[in-house]
């Protein structure tokens, strides 16, 4: 008996189980590894694989096989559905802040960014100094 490969309801976790798409892969990896670190926008109807993308581009091996150094890139994902509307935008960075700190191995760049998460009001110029520091780190 064999087992099918499709899964419904739960994000695709494993590469190898990702198929197709490979010209948006490319597009965004393209972006990426683009001097000024061009955006993209995943945007789609409920239940295209918009989370299954993301999670196959934030996989180490799939960085590493584009170029991007998982050392160096680090990748988080966060699920803003979850937000209530009492979230603060302050809460947001927090969150944001402790999840890259969570999977950054840098020894100068983890404390700098635990050091801001716990600030109790992130502005724009600590935000902006953070990612310039960041910038020069490379």
């Amino acid at each position: 008996m064999t087992t099918n490969p499709f899964t419904y309801g739960n994000p695709i976790s494993e590469p190898s189980h990702f198929f197709g798409r490979r010209r948006e892969v490319d597009q965004i990896f393209s972006r990426l590894r683009n001097v000024e670190f061009e955006s993209s926008s995943i945007v789609g109807g409920r239940r295209v694989g918009k989370t299954s993308l993301l999670t196959y581009l934030m996989h180490p091996e799939i960085r590493q096989s584009q170029g991007l150094d998982p050392n160096k890139y680090l990748f988080i994902y966060m699920d803003l559905e979850t937000l209530e509307k009492s979230t603060t935008p302050t809460q947001v960075w927090q969150r944001l802040l402790q999840c890259m700190a969570h999977v950054c191995c840098d020894k100068e760049i983890k404390p700098l960014l635990q050091e801001i998460q716990q600030t109790s009001s992130l502005g724009n110029f600590a935000l902006e100094d953070l990612f310039e520091s960041l910038d020069e780190e490379d």
